[in-house]
């Protein structure tokens, strides 16, 4: 297979793991009209761990960790994944998927932002220009009146900040453990923790169709597990900063599925406001090598720097 036809297939890739990513928004406001919050949060996170205990098993990658790496696991667990579900399912139940496709677009200045308060990395000017044009594109989008937020977008940036939380934990984490392996134990424990008072405190139907049941599991092991490898298959080839360009697609992919399934109109103001959005964090995260092709092997930090690992 020739160099460009090898290109053009993983651009093809990532723009179809984009594509999963914006219907899996619509797909979760769905399955809430079958499940409570509580419960899509507790059996993500179970159908998650399991698949990937199985998978690291398996495959002998089970490592030791110390006692620091087991504090940054439960932050990640509590904060990053406990919280960030049930404050996604919470917002979904609340607002649009338009709106939290919009929201969670905001991640990279997020993580930006927290990775020079608790990294000591560098705030540049783009950073602050980005999230000043990003700010009022979100503002335009949302059709906000004096920054008053309507409940399910709040809780929608509550998702947004603890992912982001989660990005500098696992980032933490990476500097000894391999990023599977910092997932695979966050996951578990997120699940071990959540799952007995999901259990114990709410009240949960079983009784669905078998295809509900199957739509769920597919949501998560698909959107939440395959498409992340997808992703990185395809950024290998493509690139880190390129591909974060594609990613900046999903909110307008959203806003058309939300138009389609559930009638939402689509105004000038909030396509206005989307462009906004995405060229507030195309400046903010600007890279170098945004201009180059991919040469040869990527060095591990360009291999991490767009991975999705999607809420």
């Amino acid at each position: 297979m020739s160099d460009s036809r090898a290109l053009l297939k993983s651009y093809l890739l990532l723009l179809v793991c984009v594509f999963i990513w914006a219907l899996n928004y619509i797909t979760r406001q769905f399955l809430l009209k079958e499940f409570s919050p509580y419960f899509l949060s507790a059996l993500s996170l179970t159908v998650i761990s399991v698949v990937f205990l199985g998978w690291a098993f398996a495959t002998k990658n089970l490592v030791r960790i110390n006692r620091k790496e087991v504090l940054f696991l439960l932050l990640s667990a509590v904060i990053g994944l406990i919280a960030n579900q049930l404050f996604l399912y919470q917002g979904l139940q609340r607002t649009t998927a338009t709106n939290a496709s919009l929201i969670f677009t905001l991640s990279p200045l997020f993580t930006a932002g927290l990775a020079a308060l608790f990294l000591k990395e560098r705030i540049t000017w783009r950073m602050a220009a980005g999230s000043l044009v990003a700010t009022a594109g979100l503002s335009q989008a949302l059709g906000l009146s004096g920054f008053r937020f309507h409940l399910g977008d709040l809780l929608i940036l509550g998702g947004t900040f603890t992912f982001s939380c989660n990005l500098i934990f696992v980032r933490i984490l990476s500097r000894r453990l391999h990023p599977f392996i910092v997932t695979v134990y966050s996951f578990a424990l997120g699940s071990v923790l959540l799952d007995p008072f999901v259990f114990a405190f709410s009240t949960i139907n079983w009784h669905h169709s078998v295809w509900i049941w199957m739509l769920a599991i597919a949501s998560i092991l698909i959107a939440q597990g395959l498409t992340n490898i997808w992703w990185n298959k395809g950024m290998q080839t493509v690139g880190a900063a390129k591909a974060s360009i594609l990613l900046n697609l999903q909110p307008l992919m959203t806003m058309l599925l939300d138009m389609v399934f559930f009638q939402q109109t689509v105004t000038v103001g909030k396509i206005l406001g989307a462009v906004l959005i995405i060229t507030g964090v195309a400046i903010g995260t600007w890279q170098k090598e945004f201009g180059k092709l991919p040469k040869g092997k990527h060095t591990r930090k360009q291999r991490g720097g767009a991975r999705r690992g999607q809420a």
